[in-house]
């Protein structure tokens, strides 16, 4: 009898540790985990590794895609493996005209560029995997190549709305912010972060009005260059699920340069005129044919 109790309960544990796979991930050069890396299941599902670079891969996933801005993409079989830690390999990124330099200017004459002061009318809320992006310009008149310090955002961190839905518990994202630059070919951002790999801002802190700012400020790009706000959470959430803060729109931009991409959706880079929301007849009567432009920019100085 006893014996039978250990062999039902030996295959007992077997199963469950099968049905939560917990998977590391790790950085092959220097062995060290890798956090809030995007882990895709398939299947419009998808979540972040934690600090200590782990995540459970959930029962019935065959297939998983691993992604960070600051290594290769890999995807890889996960039905039927006993592996257990999954090594990813840096990316070498070659920045062009891009320098990084902690000199400030001379001169400090500091302005701000992009979105930032437009005025809001809607917002958008993140969800996890979620990524938006502003495209600004290199301005043709500027004398002098300005240095970026901050990266600037409006968001909303209110949690109101959450009576009119059937979550009444608000889950807080962490922020990975990010600049980067455009494709030639595409126009979308580049999959490479030109301050290496962004700056997260936990739950517990707040983005004023001074932004965040940069380790060391670089000269703004002669292409131009894109501020990227991601939406992270270890939570176990759908895509769908709306998470705190929402990002603030506007609907004043004389144009779109207002990107997003739906990670765990298996969606790559789109303009947000062509979101499936924007073709929709109650929403293009809300909008009166302007597109809703996100209210990021940055605080540069020359």
């Amino acid at each position: 009898m006893k014996k039978t109790f250990i062999t039902a309960l030996l295959a007992l544990i077997a199963m469950v540790a099968n049905a939560q796979q917990r998977l590391s991930v790790r950085d092959s050069l220097t062995q060290e985990p890798i956090a809030y890396t995007s882990v895709w299941f398939g299947n419009d599902t998808g979540g972040y590794t934690d600090e200590s670079g782990t995540i459970e891969i959930p029962e019935g996933t065959e297939r998983i895609r691993l992604s960070h801005i600051c290594y290769e993409t890999k995807s890889m079989s996960i039905a039927n493996t006993s592996e257990r830690t999954v090594f990813l390999v840096p990316k070498s990124v070659s920045l062009g005209e891009v320098s990084v330099n902690s000199k400030a200017p001379k001169r400090m004459r500091t302005t701000t560029v992009g979105l930032i002061k437009e005025k809001t009318q809607t917002c958008h809320r993140g969800a996890n995997g979620f990524e938006m992006a502003l495209f600004i310009p290199y301005d043709s008149t500027w004398t002098a190549t300005p240095y970026i310090h901050s990266i600037l955002a409006s968001l909303d961190y209110s949690t109101h709305w959450l009576i009119f839905t059937s979550i009444k518990t608000p889950i807080f994202a962490n922020l990975r912010f990010d600049l980067r630059l455009p494709d030639a070919q595409t126009g979308a951002p580049r999959n490479e972060s030109i301050i290496n790999g962004g700056i997260i801002i936990q739950p517990d802190q707040r983005v004023g009005k001074d932004g965040v700012k940069l380790v060391n400020p670089i000269p703004f790009p002669k292409t131009g260059v894109f501020v990227v706000v991601e939406w992270i959470t270890t939570a176990k959430v759908s895509e769908s699920h709306s998470l705190v803060p929402a990002l603030n729109m506007t609907l004043n931009a004389t144009e779109n340069r207002t990107w997003n991409k739906k990670t765990f959706r298996g969606m790559d880079w789109m303009r947000e005129e062509d979101e499936p929301i924007c073709q929709d007849e109650s929403a293009r009567g809300f909008y009166k044919g302007r597109i809703p432009c996100a209210k990021l920019g940055l605080l540069t100085t020359t």
